[in-house]
Protein backbone atom coordinates (compact mmCIF):
# COMPACT_ATOMS: atom_id res chain seq x y z
CA UNK A 1 0.00 0.00 0.00
CA UNK A 2 2.66 2.55 0.80
CA UNK A 3 4.20 2.04 -2.46
CA UNK A 4 0.87 2.99 -4.56
CA UNK A 5 0.86 6.07 -2.44
CA UNK A 6 4.88 7.40 -3.05
CA UNK A 7 4.03 6.91 -6.99
CA UNK A 8 1.00 8.56 -6.77
CA UNK A 9 3.06 11.35 -4.68
CA UNK A 10 5.49 11.57 -7.75
CA UNK A 11 3.35 11.13 -10.16
CA UNK A 12 1.44 14.47 -8.95
CA UNK A 13 4.77 15.91 -8.37
CA UNK A 14 5.74 15.69 -12.17
CA UNK A 15 2.80 16.94 -13.48
CA UNK A 16 3.34 20.28 -11.56
CA UNK A 17 6.65 19.83 -13.10
CA UNK A 18 5.42 19.55 -16.65
CA UNK A 19 3.00 22.45 -15.83
CA UNK A 20 6.05 24.66 -14.64
CA UNK A 21 7.36 24.28 -18.33
CA UNK A 22 4.27 23.96 -20.42
CA UNK A 23 2.20 27.78 -18.74
CA UNK A 24 5.12 30.09 -19.90
CA UNK A 25 5.11 28.49 -23.49
CA UNK A 26 1.64 28.74 -23.80
CA UNK A 27 1.53 32.31 -22.57
CA UNK A 28 3.75 32.97 -24.93
CA UNK A 29 2.49 31.80 -27.74
CA UNK A 30 -0.90 33.27 -26.65
CA UNK A 31 1.08 36.64 -26.69
CA UNK A 32 2.26 36.06 -30.19
CA UNK A 33 -1.05 35.35 -31.62
CA UNK A 34 -2.28 38.28 -29.77
CA UNK A 35 0.76 40.64 -31.46
CA UNK A 36 0.08 39.15 -34.41
CA UNK A 37 -3.41 39.92 -34.86
CA UNK A 38 -2.55 43.34 -33.60
CA UNK A 39 0.18 43.53 -36.26
CA UNK A 40 -2.15 42.58 -39.18
CA UNK A 41 -5.48 44.61 -37.63
CA UNK A 42 -2.86 47.93 -37.84
CA UNK A 43 -1.91 46.84 -41.15
CA UNK A 44 -5.41 46.82 -42.29
CA UNK A 45 -6.31 50.07 -40.64
CA UNK A 46 -3.51 51.92 -42.84
CA UNK A 47 -3.75 50.45 -45.69
CA UNK A 48 -7.53 51.44 -46.22
CA UNK A 49 -6.76 54.67 -45.00
CA UNK A 50 -4.23 54.91 -47.85
CA UNK A 51 -7.24 53.78 -50.11
CA UNK A 52 -9.09 56.41 -49.11
CA UNK A 53 -6.84 58.90 -49.30
CA UNK A 54 -5.35 58.45 -52.47
CA UNK A 55 -9.19 57.93 -54.04
CA UNK A 56 -9.72 61.57 -52.18
CA UNK A 57 -6.79 63.16 -54.25
CA UNK A 58 -7.72 61.43 -57.61
CA UNK A 59 -11.65 63.16 -57.16
CA UNK A 60 -9.85 66.12 -56.17
CA UNK A 61 -8.06 66.39 -59.34
CA UNK A 62 -11.54 66.42 -61.05
CA UNK A 63 -12.64 68.99 -59.51
CA UNK A 64 -13.26 72.87 -60.53
CA UNK A 65 -10.57 74.51 -59.16
CA UNK A 66 -12.77 77.12 -57.24
CA UNK A 67 -12.88 74.50 -54.26
CA UNK A 68 -10.60 74.38 -51.35
CA UNK A 69 -8.02 71.93 -51.86
CA UNK A 70 -7.48 69.16 -49.43
CA UNK A 71 -3.97 68.59 -47.24
CA UNK A 72 -4.13 64.53 -48.28
CA UNK A 73 -1.43 63.92 -45.06
CA UNK A 74 -3.89 65.54 -42.78
CA UNK A 75 -6.76 63.84 -44.15
CA UNK A 76 -4.92 60.57 -43.42
CA UNK A 77 -3.32 61.11 -40.00
CA UNK A 78 -7.53 61.99 -39.17
CA UNK A 79 -8.67 59.06 -40.75
CA UNK A 80 -5.69 56.55 -38.97
CA UNK A 81 -6.06 58.67 -34.96
CA UNK A 82 -7.20 56.21 -32.36
CA UNK A 83 -7.39 53.42 -34.64
CA UNK A 84 -3.92 51.87 -34.75
CA UNK A 85 -3.11 49.30 -32.09
CA UNK A 86 0.04 48.66 -32.04
CA UNK A 87 2.11 51.14 -34.27
CA UNK A 88 3.04 54.72 -33.06
CA UNK A 89 5.03 56.01 -35.10
CA UNK A 90 3.45 56.48 -38.54
CA UNK A 91 4.81 58.79 -41.70
CA UNK A 92 2.98 59.21 -44.93
CA UNK A 93 4.15 60.84 -48.46
CA UNK A 94 1.78 61.65 -51.04
CA UNK A 95 3.27 61.98 -54.17
CA UNK A 96 0.78 62.92 -57.58
CA UNK A 97 1.45 62.72 -61.14
CA UNK A 98 -0.79 63.67 -64.30
CA UNK A 99 -1.24 59.71 -64.85
CA UNK A 100 -2.06 59.00 -60.73
CA UNK A 101 -1.43 59.38 -57.08
CA UNK A 102 0.17 57.79 -55.09
CA UNK A 103 0.14 57.40 -50.37
CA UNK A 104 3.11 55.67 -48.99
CA UNK A 105 3.16 54.95 -45.31
CA UNK A 106 5.80 53.84 -42.95
CA UNK A 107 4.71 52.76 -39.28
CA UNK A 108 6.89 51.60 -36.98
CA UNK A 109 7.16 49.93 -32.91
CA UNK A 110 10.37 49.71 -32.05
CA UNK A 111 11.78 47.04 -34.72
CA UNK A 112 8.77 45.92 -36.50
CA UNK A 113 7.25 48.14 -39.47
CA UNK A 114 4.98 48.13 -41.67
CA UNK A 115 5.32 49.69 -45.24
CA UNK A 116 2.19 50.17 -47.20
CA UNK A 117 1.93 51.83 -50.56
CA UNK A 118 -1.35 52.45 -52.20
CA UNK A 119 -1.81 54.02 -55.92
CA UNK A 120 -5.22 55.32 -57.49
CA UNK A 121 -5.00 56.53 -61.46
CA UNK A 122 -6.54 59.39 -62.27
CA UNK A 123 -9.38 58.86 -64.75
CA UNK A 124 -11.27 61.16 -67.30
CA UNK A 125 -14.41 59.05 -68.70
CA UNK A 126 -15.52 62.21 -70.16
CA UNK A 127 -12.86 62.29 -72.50
CA UNK A 128 -13.23 58.93 -73.34
CA UNK A 129 -16.98 58.93 -74.23
CA UNK A 130 -16.19 62.18 -76.20
CA UNK A 131 -13.23 60.41 -78.02
CA UNK A 132 -15.24 57.20 -78.60
CA UNK A 133 -18.40 59.53 -80.11
CA UNK A 134 -16.03 61.13 -82.57
CA UNK A 135 -14.63 58.25 -83.80
CA UNK A 136 -17.68 56.65 -83.68
CA UNK A 137 -18.69 59.51 -86.03
CA UNK A 138 -16.05 59.41 -87.86
CA UNK A 139 -16.25 55.42 -88.99
CA UNK A 140 -20.43 55.30 -89.30
CA UNK A 141 -22.39 57.71 -91.12
CA UNK A 142 -25.07 59.71 -89.07
CA UNK A 143 -28.08 58.51 -89.42
CA UNK A 144 -31.38 59.67 -88.87
CA UNK A 145 -33.28 59.01 -85.63
CA UNK A 146 -35.95 57.13 -87.60
CA UNK A 147 -33.80 54.46 -89.23
CA UNK A 148 -32.29 53.67 -85.59
CA UNK A 149 -35.98 53.61 -84.20
CA UNK A 150 -36.97 50.99 -86.92
CA UNK A 151 -33.74 49.30 -86.46
CA UNK A 152 -34.93 48.60 -82.92
CA UNK A 153 -38.17 47.88 -83.74
CA UNK A 154 -36.85 44.77 -86.38
CA UNK A 155 -35.05 43.71 -83.24
CA UNK A 156 -37.23 43.51 -80.81
CA UNK A 157 -39.60 41.69 -83.68
CA UNK A 158 -37.22 39.05 -84.04
CA UNK A 159 -36.45 38.42 -80.14
CA UNK A 160 -40.80 37.98 -80.18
Amino acid sequence: MKKRHVKRKNVQGVITVEMSYLIPIILLLFLLVIYTIFYYHDKNILLGAASETVVLGAQEKRRPEDLSPVNLEEFYMERVRGKVLLFSEIRISVESTDRWIEAEVYAAKGKMQIHVMQRSFLMEPEKKIRRKRILEGVIRPERNETEEYTEVEEHASDGI
